[in-house]
């Protein structure tokens, strides 16, 4: 991607661009959140690029801009117009389920609903959780939420008012100082370590519209292997979908078709399932990258199963879930976010320069907004974020450590993703849980453990606060020709309605469409984040020593991979894999990596970098014909299948 703007290219912040992006983020979240509760396609928001984005953008803007075009070519969307329009969806996917939505109504209403005699909430929870986070039950507003409001009954809003309020000005802090690294690091990632953004790649290939003629479909839908691609997973779509009434055999390329590999007794299952979706972004990817990827899933299960026959477990049952394998992993992690700090050093202290007034040669016209800007709204940011906890209860001590680990976890993953564009990825663990188990429960007040376990309504978020797609749109900017300022304007204010309408649809469909007690998706609903709370009261744990030395190894093997990478021109293997390794969703996408990376690396083989581009076409095609067929896939399930859906896509 070109870092250069031309100023005599059209313009993409159009007032029509403008309105369609916004349109698109708003129906972004009602679909996805009406899908996912009241249908039951529960994994249309999981990816970083999913179809609950895919699916209105390619059906809701890109097909009628066609249309548009096949009647008078010049009332069409141009390239950077479309580009634009999805960059507003994308920033508006940040906000429904699995972004946002399902943590925070999860953890605002499910403490009066689900609080029993028997769950002991109200004796051990209660007393140290403020009214001003939760829903109370004034009015029967919380009941109503999940049984449905009798007919005529107004919706309960000004129960849900405060606490959505300081909710979103928490998340207001949060994002506050993820777009303060996010400015400042954009220079360091996309010059210095030259980042390849391959998300960010795959927008631009998919919204290349062809302006220099006037032509009605886009130039990569002319190509023939684009046609291909389509066309071929696209009837395999159909031929699936087909089946739900013929009960023929369906091709194995959704992911209900499940592989388990056994390699022997106490060794974990290696699955092997298909995910189109995750195959064609994989296509994208550096070999190194999805080599490392598949290669430490491998090693991930022989080594869980080797330490489980030798008989070497941790012995602090639930302070790190995932066992001695996982908190290996773990550490890695923290390794990767300090190793990215450190090779910063000098960026960072240019930049420091250049907020006090120095001379230096940094420009920031071109970003969100100036570094001193940056600074200040980060700093501003952290002050209300640490006001915010200790309000909730967390002693300042405490605060520290969550905060340090939160923004490791939430910098090293935002890190991976701008190198790597695993599009499936997901924290390995939650900071909060990590928290508890570095400084152990039993050293905690139950105080302190109640505010670190309203943490579920953001620690454990992968898509949102670590600011991963807002980092790919500062690096997009220079490709849509848009003044970094004027993006971020539109970029919040896409993000605010987009966080309004997942919370506010999710509230009304709950009072109005039948109760969220009814509702598919039961992260809305589930008391599994207190219990959470309740587990850590009556299970002490501390971390032992060999966790601790499991740690160290991890953060000892990705230093060794780091440094051999950047020293070592013919090293083969990228730390990220064992970065990501602990994660639920790369063990499950171990298949698609590994055919990607068979694939890519024969291609460059047989014909270098050019045959590679030339392929690129294709898994477009791949994953236009998927989204296509997929969303055949949902209508029928919606119209002929309500209650019993196939859900032919997750991860």
């Amino acid at each position: 991607m070109n870092d250069t703007v031309d100023p005599s290219s059209p313009r993409a912040a159009t007032p029509r661009a403008i309105i369609i992006g916004l349109a698109l983020a708003v129906a972004v979240n009602i679909l996805s959140v009406s899908t996912s509760y009241l249908v039951g396609f529960t994994h249309l928001t999981f990816a970083h690029i999913d179809l609950g984005l895919l699916i209105p953008f390619f059906l809701g803007v890109l097909g009628p801009n066609i249309l548009v075009k096949a009647i008078n070519p010049s009332w069409g969307l141009r390239n950077k117009e479309l580009l634009f329009v999805f960059v507003l969806g994308w920033i508006g996917f940040m906000a429904p389920t699995y972004g946002m939505s399902n943590y925070l109504v999860g953890m605002m209403a499910t403490a009066e609903y689900y609080a029993t005699p028997e769950n002991q909430w109200r004796e051990l929870i209660f007393p140290f959780l403020p009214d001003w986070v939760i829903i109370r039950n004034e009015q029967n507003a919380n009941r109503d939420y999940y049984w449905g409001l009798p007919a005529g009954a107004p919706i309960p809003w000004a129960a849900w008012i405060i606490p959505v309020f300081w909710w979103f000005s928490f998340f207001a802090g949060l994002l506050a100082v993820g777009l303060c690294y996010v400015v400042l690091m954009r220079r360091q990632w996309a010059e210095h370590e030259r980042l390849s953004y391959p998300l960010a790649q795959t927008a631009v290939v998919m919204t290349d519209a062809d302006d220099e003629t006037d032509s009605v479909l886009p130039s990569i839908m002319r190509n023939r292997l684009f046609i291909t691609g389509a066309t071929v997973t696209f009837s395999l779509m159909l031929w699936n979908t087909v089946s739900y009434w013929t009960q023929w055999t369906s091709f194995p390329i959704d992911t209900k078709f499940l592989i388990n590999i056994e390699i022997g007794r106490a060794f974990p299952v290696q699955i092997i399932r298909m995910n189109v979706l995750t195959f064609a972004f994989s296509y994208f990817i550096n070999v190194d990258i999805l080599f490392s990827v598949w290669l430490f899933q491998i090693i991930n299960t022989l080594e869980q199963g080797v330490l489980a026959r030798l008989g070497i477990i941790a012995d602090s049952g639930t302070a790190v879930p995932g066992g001695l394998v996982t908190v290996q992993f773990i550490g890695g992690m923290i390794a990767f976010a300090l190793w990215g700090i450190w090779i910063a050093r000098r960026h960072l202290a240019t930049v420091w320069r250049h907020v006090l007034g120095g001379a230096t040669n940094l420009r920031d016209e071109d970003e969100f907004f100036s570094y001193r800007t940056a600074v200040i709204t980060g700093a501003c940011g952290m002050a209300y974020i640490v006001w915010w906890l200790h309000a909730v209860g967390m002693s300042f001590p405490v605060i520290a450590a969550f905060l340090t680990v939160l923004f490791l976890f939430y910098f090293a993953f935002c890190r991976v993703m701008a190198e790597s564009g695993l599009v499936f990825l997901d924290l390995p663990v939650n900071a909060h849980q990590f928290t508890v188990a570095m400084l152990g429960s039993a050293s905690l007040s139950p105080r302190n453990l109640t505010a670190l376990g309203l943490g579920s309504a953001f620690a454990r978020n992968w898509k949102t606060f670590p600011m991963i797609i807002p980092s790919h749109v500062a690096r997009l900017r220079s490709v849509i020709g848009v003044e970094g300022r004027t993006l971020f304007f539109w970029s919040a204010v896409a993000f605010s309605l987009s966080a309004i309408s997942a919370v506010g649809f999710t509230a009304y469909s709950g009072y109005r469409l039948g109760g969220a007690s009814n509702f598919y998706a039961d992260i809305a609903g589930h008391p599994g984040f207190y219990d959470l709370i309740i587990s850590w009261m009556k299970n002490s744990t501390m971390i032992s020593g060999s966790e601790v030395f499991f740690l160290v190894a991890g953060m000892a093997m990705v230093l060794g991979m780091t440094v051999c990478r950047y020293f070592f021109s013919w090293w083969p293997i990228s730390p990220i894999g064992f970065v990501v390794a602990a994660g639920g969703p790369p063990r499950n996408a171990f298949f698609p990596v590994l055919l990607a990376w068979l694939l890519k690396t024969l291609l460059i083989r047989a014909g270098g970098v050019r045959l590679y581009h030339a392929i690129q076409p294709l898994m477009i095609g791949i994953l236009v014909g998927y989204v296509l067929g997929a969303s055949i896939a949902i209508l029928a399930d919606v119209l002929y299948f309500p209650g019993a859906v196939h859900n032919p896509h997750s991860f």
